[in-house]
């Protein structure tokens, strides 16, 4: 019996290592945002630098936080180059977070280290939107 049990009591701990080892990124970057609520749906480009020259890297996760978000919010999209969508938020959402665990995103960065993700979003009432996107790079 106690054989059994150290066996299962091994298998668990090595499979809890497992798991938790491979959530960890290797790199992240942040980027604040901002949109009016106007009405009109809005767009922002930006670039997370510092990723190596002409390498593919591989995302993997991605998250969306809204600390302002007034009650005329319609959604939020954090999407990659080539319009991959990574992360979209509902009108009754401030945060969602995506993991991709069974595989992860390659994107290919420029010759000085970037790769380019967008935010879409709308909003109507006046006010404005504000949060952070958050993206989770392994390498």
């Amino acid at each position: 019996m106690w054989n059994s049990l150290r066996t299962l009591f091994g298998c668990s701990t090595l499979c809890l290592g497992l798991a938790v080892t491979s959530a960890n990124a290797a790199e992240s970057r942040i980027q604040a945002f901002q949109f009016p609520c106007d009405g009109q749906q809005k767009a922002i480009s930006f670039a997370a630098a510092q990723l190596g020259n002409n390498v593919a890297r591989f995302i993997q996760g991605a998250e969306v936080s809204l600390f302002e978000a007034p009650p005329g919010f319609q959604f939020v999209i954090l999407s990659a180059a080539g319009n991959t969508v990574l992360v979209t938020l509902g009108s009754k959402e401030t945060g969602r977070s995506t993991q991709f665990t069974a595989s992860l995103f390659q994107t290919n960065t420029n010759n000085v280290g970037q790769v380019f993700f967008s935010i879409a979003g709308a909003c109507g009432g006046g006010g404005q939107v504000q949060g952070f996107a958050t993206i989770w790079f392994f390498s």
